[in-house]
């Protein structure tokens, strides 16, 4: 099966953690059959590990905390303890929080796991199973992987590849079932209507299969994703794919959507260093750091909301602020050039970050963002300071 992110700026990867309701169209590479589903809905890189994935004697290796299914037994246990003697493995395993069993087997030496952070048990589990997760059916005996999620005659269900190539499709339980589509195209019009009256006026939702789809004109970037956020939030609904437009009253140059970013980093609050901003046809990418306890929490709606702006995509990246480095340094810095009168009209922060000096902010002309630059070397006697001061 392959996997293609809709309308996404970055290239989907299994091997990273990936936001949750990002809709992905999937096609067979066998017989070419498309659907939409949700990051989501897939195990992507490192499950987390707990009740939901069962570890299973001779397949996993085991330590205490598992949850462990033995073949052949009524459930699964959680380990509280397990160790070896000559020729045995023994566990400890507590079912439904009671006393624990001494359980022994005959050691197992484990070479290669094909599931490492264990097993979904089908088809008790069936309505938690995600795309790509390592499935063990109890009732057949047979190990698989699950590929895909189908409607069939009316039902949904699950599409299991079984170890031996055969495919089987396990129905989902009624409540899981996706709600018909005309009764929840209702529910979601009348939602939206009750928290956006002006806004969903203009845009048209279709809904298929638990996938609702939005589509029309929104006065601005920020309302769109709050359409989108609340569609996501509703229960039963499986995501939302988003086809709506940002109308502009008047036309906002790339550059000057840029500069109104950086003004607004620049204007923060709370710090933040090493940041980028890039903007194409009303675009923005922006990556920024800043220390864990400096989070800016409402910046990503405060740039949303800006005139123009047709699409963000938001990169922050968090350090705890005892491992930044010559702080008192940068801040002696910065309280010169502060007080200098050579940089009037200048606002300018120095931070310290991997191996070097940055120099931040906006300058009024060539002249001062040499100066500063000078004086950032006399003070800290290293040549390793990267002037990004911006003239405007």
């Amino acid at each position: 099966m392959t996997t293609h992110g809709l309308f996404a700026k970055e290239p989907y990867s299994t091997y990273g953690g990936l936001d949750a309701h990002i809709p992905l169209l999937c096609s067979c590479d066998e017989c070419e059959t498309t659907f939409v589903a949700f990051s989501h809905e897939f195990s992507l890189g490192r499950r987390n590990v707990g009740t939901e994935y069962a570890k299973i004697y001779g397949y996993n290796r085991v330590s205490p905390g598992n949850w462990l299914y033995f073949k052949g037994a009524v459930k699964p246990g959680v380990v509280m303890s397990c160790f070896q003697t000559g020729d045995k493995d023994v566990f400890q395993v507590s079912y439904d929080g009671n006393a624990p069993e001494q359980i022994e087997c005959s050691k197992v030496v484990i070479s290669n796991e094909n599931a490492p952070e264990g097993y979904r048990l089908v088809p008790a589990q069936t309505a938690h199973v995600l795309i790509g997760d390592h499935v063990y059916h109890t009732l057949r005996d047979q190990f698989g992987v699950a590929v895909g999620l189908v409607s069939d005659a009316g039902k949904d269900k699950l599409a299991i590849l079984l170890d031996d190539k055969s495919l089987l499709f396990i129905t989902i339980p009624q409540s899981m079932q996706n709600i018909p589509n005309e009764k929840l195209s209702e529910v979601v019009r009348s939602k939206l209507f009750q928290l956006f009256p002006e806004d969903s006026r203009r845009v048209s939702v279709t809904v298929g299969q638990g996938i609702v789809y939005l589509d029309g004109i929104v006065r601005s970037l920020m309302v769109k994703r709050a359409l989108c956020a609340c569609v996501n939030n509703m229960p039963r609904v499986r995501g939302c794919v988003d086809f709506m437009r940002v109308q502009m009253e008047t036309y906002i140059s790339d550059e000057r959507i840029r500069e109104a970013i950086l003004r607004m980093l620049e204007s923060l609050t709370v710090r933040v260093f090493d940041y980028s901003v890039e903007v194409e046809n009303s675009k923005a990418k922006v990556r920024l750091c800043c220390t864990e306890e400096n989070y800016p929490k409402d910046l990503e709606n405060r740039i949303a909301n800006m005139t123009g702006l047709q699409d963000l995509s938001l990169v922050i990246e968090t350090v705890p602020e005892s491992s930044l480095q010559n702080v008192n340094i940068c801040k002696d810095i910065e309280l010169v050039f502060n007080v200098s009168s050579r940089l009037s009209g200048a606002h300018i922060r120095v931070s310290y970050y991997n191996n070097k000096y940055l120099l931040e902010g906006h300058v009024a002309n060539s002249f001062q963002k040499q100066w500063a630059f000078l004086n950032a070397v006399k003070t800290v006697k290293t040549a390793s300071i990267e002037n990004r001061l911006r003239i405007c």
